[in-house]
């Protein structure tokens, strides 16, 4: 796709935000009819010049087709490619690899470079572990677990492939009232049973469970990938922690409610701490080149790390590899020039090697440094202070429009709610739990005050009370469709399960 109205042509066509795509990287995006029924969903990245549409082949036509009859005026030409295509996934792990067209995005959950060449170093993934993630990770593939019949809402997509801040595209008024509303009334999970029991003959077929002592349609299975099933749930079950018991057939399976992904996105800086930790651990058991491949496995994942930088330098110290472990700290510095370990541990060396006067000079570095350090911590108290003093302020203020308002009615539930808040947060649980059964006996919907009040009980150490509110609280929140305070309840609630010994 090239011309010089391309991007702002596709802004306005897809539905995820072009504009935030860097040079070289792509995202995944849908295309939308006027009803809001998904045509189409596709990737889309932006190089140098031109942009890159990648889609499954069967929808390569007809989107092109789609696409052209909404171009009027605008400098937009569209060219289809036949080219072999590769990907290489975590490429920043590997040796860097020079290709005159690339960009980097997420596919099946997992970081991937597209290629137009096969390099010899790229290894051949197994494609029943990719389809194992893929399902794991939710994401749907074209007249399988989503059509033309589907409004977005209803599929992962949802969660990848959407912006609802962007601004306007084709189908958005339809889709973003039914995502303000409610949202899908079935909506793809993952179900994980106990253990790992053929259930492929009960896939695309729905299930039933218990509810108020019926038995009613609770949603579809649509996968299995060992214990875990992916399926589609009704909205009054979709509480992250939740335990169902599913009558499939003859069989009743137990099951625990988990949302997409599965497996969570780890960020980089998070792989890399934990593989610092393992060096550590490693190192304390004298395994210095374990440990060392583990530091610098973590700089691979995060090149910031500084603690990564300053140990691997005092494990080379250790061993007297002087000049190895001054060339570490010197790279502490490039990327944290105020470390005063960097200069101390120099010194260190630099005196192992009896290079006295440029011992002394790291000495003196790291003592400048040092009283830089303690000048920028009182500079932080400071601002902590009053950033303090501002929310004391602020306390104090919501407090009186609160009494103000419930001068006036009584019966206010932001107010009572608002009150309720305040007093939690001064630890005076008695009088927010007072507030807080007001609400809830003037508005029985009110599902975040449940919430609070589950956690004034819990405070109290009042464990019957915090289950019992809990349990109505996450009723009320699921068939209202707020998630957010209903699986926090249900962590809550499972926590307290476990603890009280009543499981």
């Amino acid at each position: 796709m090239t011309g010089d109205d391309r991007e702002s042509f596709f802004q306005g066509q897809v539905t995820n935000d072009l504009s935030l795509l860097q040079i070289n990287s792509g995202q995944i995006t849908a295309r939308l009819n006027r009803t809001g029924k998904v045509q189409s969903f596709l990737f889309i990245a932006k190089l140098e010049g031109f942009l890159l549409l990648l889609c499954p082949e069967e929808l390569a036509l007809s989107i092109r087709a789609d696409l052209e009859k909404f171009i009027v005026m605008e400098d937009v030409v569209l060219e289809s490619l036949s080219e072999e295509l590769w990907l290489r996934f975590n490429s920043f792990l590997l040796p860097e690899v020079r290709c005159e067209t690339f960009f980097d995005f997420i596919f099946y959950g997992l970081n991937a470079r597209l290629v137009f060449e096969k390099h010899p170093t790229m290894a051949i993934a197994d494609e029943f572990e990719l389809e194992k993630i893929r399902i794991q990770n939710g994401w749907p593939k074209w007249n399988q677990d989503i059509d033309n019949s589907n409004f977005i809402n209803d599929s992962y997509l949802n969660e990848i492939a959407i912006s609802y801040k962007k601004g306007c595209f084709l189908g958005q008024e339809t889709v973003a009232k039914i995502e303000n509303n409610r949202g899908a009334a079935y909506y793809p999970v993952i179900l994980k049973i106990d253990e790992k029991e053929e259930l492929t003959s009960f896939l695309k077929k729905d299930f039933l469970i218990s509810s108020a002592g019926e038995e009613r349609k609770a949603g579809t299975l649509l996968y299995q990938a060992g214990s875990l099933l992916q399926a589609l749930l009704f909205r009054d079950f979709r509480v992250v922690g939740r335990k169902l018991i599913l009558k499939l057939g003859n069989k009743n399976i137990t099951a625990v409610v988990s949302d997409l992904p599965y497996y969570k996105n780890t960020l980089r800086s998070e792989i890399a701490l934990e593989l610092y930790h393992l060096g550590v651990d490693v190192f304390q058991s004298s395994n210095l080149n374990m440990a060392m491949n583990y530091m610098k496995r973590a700089l691979e994942f995060d090149p910031t790390l500084a603690d990564a930088y300053e140990t691997l330098g005092v494990m080379l110290g250790r061993v007297e590899r002087y000049d190895e472990a001054i060339n570490w700290m010197d790279k502490l510095l490039k990327i944290n020039p105020g470390s005063v370990m960097a200069h101390t541990n120099k010194s260190l060396f630099l005196m192992k090697q009896g290079k006295i006067e440029e011992a002394e000079a790291e000495k003196s570095l790291a003592t400048v440094k040092s009283f830089a350090v303690f000048g920028q911590e009182a500079q932080v108290k400071r601002l902590m202070a009053e950033e303090q003093k501002k929310k004391e302020e602020d306390t104090i203020r919501r407090e009186k429009m609160f009494q103000q308002v419930l001068e006036i009615d009584e019966s206010d539930t932001i107010a009572l709610f608002g009150m309720a808040d305040i007093l939690f947060q001064r630890k005076e649980f008695n009088q927010a739990i007072n507030n807080l059964v007001r609400v809830v006996s003037v508005d029985p919907g009110y599902s975040t005050a449940y919430l609070l009040l589950g956690k004034s009980y819990e405070a109290l150490l009042d464990k019957q009370n915090a289950i019992k509110t809990y349990q109505s609280g996450i009723m009320v929140a699921s068939k209202r469709g707020d998630l957010m305070p209903a699986n926090e309840m249900q962590s809550r609630l499972n926590q307290l399960v476990v603890n009280s010994g009543l499981i």
